[in-house]
């Protein structure tokens, strides 16, 4: 068969957590450790509704739900916890992030 190409991103870095507290807080009139903290508290919170079946909307942001695959059975008697093979949390972008992704802009490089 011919060869073919495919386009791909890349990634230009990484950012964490404390950079990106940094960043909000010059934003803001929150301190670095408050962003920090309030950060901590959301993923707290966040892990704990989703854990409880909850969808976890932001607004235009987007939402996070949990999402499971799992093994087929023949009859309902023989669904059992053992089925699951993967457990995930799906992201769903909400209109701003969806408003943004149209924005961007393509380079190529080889």
């Amino acid at each position: 068969a011919p060869k073919k190409f495919y386009v791909s991103t890349s990634g230009t870095g990484e950012v964490d957590l404390e950079e990106m507290s940094a960043n909000i807080s010059e934003k803001c009139t929150l301190t670095e450790p408050d962003v920090l903290a309030v950060l901590s508290a959301l993923t707290t919170e966040m892990t704990g509704q989703l854990m409880d079946g909850k969808i976890v909307r932001f607004g235009s942001f987007g939402s996070f739900q949990l999402g499971i695959s799992s093994k087929g059975v023949e009859t309902e008697d023989e669904t059992s916890r053992y089925q699951v093979r993967g457990i995930r949390v799906k992201f769903r972008p909400g209109r701003r992030i969806v408003n943004a992704l149209s924005q961007l802009k393509f380079t190529l490089t080889a």
